[in-house]
């Protein structure tokens, strides 16, 4: 089918001029309710550090194998489904990567990390001193 034919469906990564749009062009794909390939590998990962020990924990106390095997399988994917869905409201319509910078800014404010980014409040020295302008006309020199 041809891409002018009315029956054919647009494509979302491109404009109405067929030109891709830059928002969409070096964003990776969301895989899990709206996280990323890296993002929900960090969560589930993360997840999985907490959830082992609890899963031990749970199958010494209840001396089942199988709970603990169901605890340390269902307890990541639980997690990552419900933090996927605290990051899209923190996500939502703003821009890439806006929640590491808002992460980065929090731990700078509590002086955890040193702050990458322009804190301060106030006039700006660009640390020298330039020499006074001269009028122009002070500096021409007369024709002979």
């Amino acid at each position: 089918m041809e891409p002018s034919s009315p029956l054919a469906q647009p494509d979302a990564t491109f404009g109405a001029h067929g030109a891709p749009l830059p928002d969409r062009v070096n964003a990776e794909p969301a895989i899990i309710r709206g996280l990323s390939s890296t993002e929900s590998v960090w969560v589930i990962g993360l997840a999985f550090l907490l959830w082992f020990p609890v899963s031990g924990v749970l199958g010494f106390a209840f001396r089942s194998l199988p709970m603990a095997v169901f605890v340390i399988v269902t307890g990541p994917l639980a997690t990552a489904w419900l933090v996927s869905g605290q990051m899209a409201t923190v996500k939502r319509n703003r821009p890439d990567y806006y929640y590491i910078h808002l992460a980065l800014h929090r731990f700078a404010s509590m002086h955890l990390i040193r702050s990458p980014f322009v804190t301060h409040s106030g006039a700006w020295d660009i640390g020298r001193t330039l020499p006074p302008v001269q009028d122009r006309k002070a500096r021409r020199r007369p024709l002979l």
